[in-house]
C-alpha cells in the first residue's frame, strides 16, 4: 500500500487547514492509502525560552524524518500557507527530498499572494527555491493559479479545491421567531468583521448576529466589544469565541444564514460547511469563491466593504423565507455534489497515481490503515 505522510496543523487545533485534514483523514483517501497524519501545529507555550524552541524544532524534525519512508512506495503531502509557516513547512519539504521521497506542497491562505510580494529579494528567492522542490503545488483555484504563477516561477501548479464533508445530523435548538445570521471564522479585518458589526443595527430587531471564531487580528475581541456595547448592540450581537467539533456544528444546525463579508480568501472551508448544512450564504466574489459559486444562483454576492449591500442582502434574507430556502437548497446540492471530501480525495489520490505511477500500476490489495504521528513543536 502507498504510504502518505501529510503534515499539518491537525485537530484539535482550530482553522481550515486542521477541518481539511481531518475531514480528509475521515475520507475515501485513507481506504486507498496508508495515511498518516503528522501534526506541524505548534504546541509549546507561549514565550517559551529560545533553546527550547530549537530543541521542539529538533525534535520534530527527527520525527519527521523517522516518519518517511523512502523504501517502497512514500511521498508527503504537507499543508502551509503564509508567513514564517511557510519557511518552517519549507524545512519539512526539503528534508523529505533529502530522504528521497517526493512531495506535494498544498498551499492555503487568503494572502499568500501579498506574503510573497512582501518578502526582500534573498527570502523570494528561497520561498520560489522551496515551491521548485515540490513535484506538484496544490492551489485551491483556478484564480489563484493564475496569481502564483508569476510569483513561483518554475514550480508545478495543480488546482485541487477544498472539499467538505457532510455535516452530522444534531437536533436544533432554535428560538421561535428568531432569526440567527452567523459568521464563522477568524476575527480580522481581512475578513470584513468590522464591516458586518456596522450592519448590524440595521437589522430587524428579532434579528441576531453571532460571531464564532477566535482572534486573528490580536485585541479585535476586546474591541468589537467595546463598540457594541457603545453602540448598544450587545443584546443584537453575540461573541461566541472559536468553536470546533460538535460545537461548530451546531451553530451551523440552528443558523438561518451564513455570513462573510471578506476582502481576500482561498476557499473558505466554512463557506463550504454552511453551504453543506443548508444555509443560504452572503458572500464575496474574492479569491476562490467565484469559482466556486455562483452569485444570486448559489449565494448572494456583495463587493468588499460596500456596507449598503452587505445590510439589504441580510435584510433581504432575513424578510423572505422563500429565498433562504431556494439559495441554502442550491448551494447544498451543488456543494455536495462539486466539492464533498470524497471528489476532492479522488483528485488527491489521481495525483498521487501521477506522481508515482508504477504503484498504482500492481495489483496491490488496498487495505484500510491509518495512524497518526505525535510530535510537539
Amino acid at each position: 500500500m502507498m504510504r502518505v505522510v501529510m503534515a499539518g496543523p491537525t485537530p484539535p487545533m482550530i482553522g481550515g487547514m486542521s477541518s481539511v485534514i481531518d475531514d480528509i483523514a475521515h475520507s475515501s483517501l485513507a481506504c486507498e492509502v496508508e495515511l498518516i497524519l503528522f501534526n506541524t501545529g505548534k504546541r509549546t507555550p507561549e514565550g517559551r525560552s529560545l533553546a527550547r524552541a530549537v530543541a521542539a524544532r529538533f525534535t520534530s524534525w527527527h520525527a519527521w524524518w523517522r516518519a518517511l519512508n523512502p523504501i517502497g512506495h512514500s511521498l508527503a503531502h504537507i499543508h502551509t500557507c503564509s508567513g514564517l509557516s511557510y519557511f518552517l513547512d519549507g524545512s519539512y519539504l526539503l528534508l523529505a527530498r533529502l530522504r528521497g521521497v517526493p512531495v506535494v506542497l498544498h498551499v492555503h491562505g487568503a494572502r499568500f499572494d501579498t506574503f510573497l510580494d512582501g518578502l526582500s529579494p534573498i527570502t523570494r528567492y528561497l520561498a520560489q527555491f522551496i515551491a521548485r522542490r515540490a513535484a506538484r503545488v496544490v492551489v485551491l483555484s483556478i484564480e489563484w493559479q493564475h496569481k502564483l504563477e508569476s510569483r513561483l516561477p518554475g514550480a508545478q501548479l495543480t488546482v485541487i479545491e477544498n472539499g467538505v464533508a457532510l455535516p452530522p445530523f444534531i437536533k436544533t435548538n432554535k428560538t421561535a421567531g428568531e432569526i440567527i445570521v452567523l459568521f464563522l471564522g477568524n476575527l480580522c479585518q481581512r475578513k470584513g468583521i468590522w464591516d458586518l458589526v456596522a450592519c448590524a443595527k440595521k437589522l430587524p430587531f428579532f434579528a441576531r448576529l453571532v460571531l464564532v471564531g477566535g482572534e486573528e487580528d490580536p485585541g479585535i475581541a476586546c474591541a468589537l466589544r467595546a463598540y457594541l456595547a457603545r453602540e448598544g448592540l450587545e443584546d443584537r450581537v453575540e461573541l461566541t469565541g472559536p468553536a470546533v467539533g460538535t460545537a461548530k456544528f451546531n451553530w451551523l444546525r440552528n443558523a438561518d444564514i451564513f455570513v462573510l463579508p471578506s476582502y481576500a480568501e482561498g476557499v473558505p472551508i466554512s463557506m463550504l460547511e454552511a453551504a453543506a448544512a443548508g444555509l443560504p450564504l452572503i458572500v464575496t466574489p474574492v479569491g476562490g469563491i467565484p469559482s466556486v459559486l455562483s452569485g444570486n444562483e448559489h449565494a448572494i454576492f456583495v463587493q468588499p466593504g460596500d456596507r449598503n449591500a452587505l445590510s439589504s442582502a441580510m435584510i433581504s434574507l432575513i424578510e423572505t423565507p422563500a429565498l433562504r430556502a431556494k439559495l441554502g437548497n442550491a448551494a447544498r446540492k451543488h456543494v455536495l455534489e462539486q466539492y464533498g471530501i470524497d471528489h476532492t480525495a479522488r483528485k488527491y489520490l489521481d495525483l498521487y497515481r501521477e506522481l508515482i505511477p508504477e504503484f498504482f500500476s500492481s495489483d496491490m490489495q488496498k487495505i484500510t490503515h491509518k495512524r497518526e504521528v505525535k510530535d510537539g513543536v
